[in-house]
């Protein structure tokens, strides 16, 4: 007997603002992830999302990591007051030199495992490829003579 194959329910994914009353950081995202059964909280700063994956830098992981929390909690102060609409916090990491440690703490987590996300969700579209448009060179006609300028050095 063939098994019929069923459809997972995908809960539909919850993006909120932060609440009113919060006092902490404006790029930290709390992310609900369903894994094996049990919902975990994870505080983040999100890299880049996309439909079908969240990419962040997990807080939690800093201290079984011995990665400088502070550190990167004051670079990512310092790309989001200045740099957020621009390009995604790990360019900044980059700039700073410290990616080879932050990427000890970067996560991807499948959308269908996050049933809630509380904060900001940095959105780049990364994947895009922009085609540049460039004039076709065309021969020098038979007849056209060609001089050379020569360069004066004083």
């Amino acid at each position: 007997m063939a098994r019929k194959r069923t459809k997972q329910k995908i809960t539909p994914l919850i993006v909120e603002p932060h609440p009113k009353d919060y006092n902490g950081y404006p790029f930290i995202t709390l992310i609900q992830y369903h894994c094996h059964g049990v919902d975990q909280h994870i505080l983040t700063v999100v890299d880049n999302a996309d439909e079908k994956q969240i990419k962040a830098y997990v807080l939690d992981f800093c201290g079984p990591e011995q990665i400088d929390e502070e550190m990167v909690i004051t670079i990512a102060n310092e790309w989001y007051t200045k740099h957020r609409d621009r390009y995604p916090v790990s360019f900044e990491f980059s700039k700073m030199g410290v990616s080879n440690q932050t990427a000890k703490i970067f996560r991807t987590f499948n959308i269908n495992f996050v049933s809630r996300v509380i904060g900001p969700m940095a959105k780049f579209p990364m994947g895009e490829v922009k085609s540049v448009k460039r004039r076709r060179r065309k021969p020098v006609p038979a007849g056209v003579e060609i001089h050379k300028k020569l360069l004066k050095m004083d």
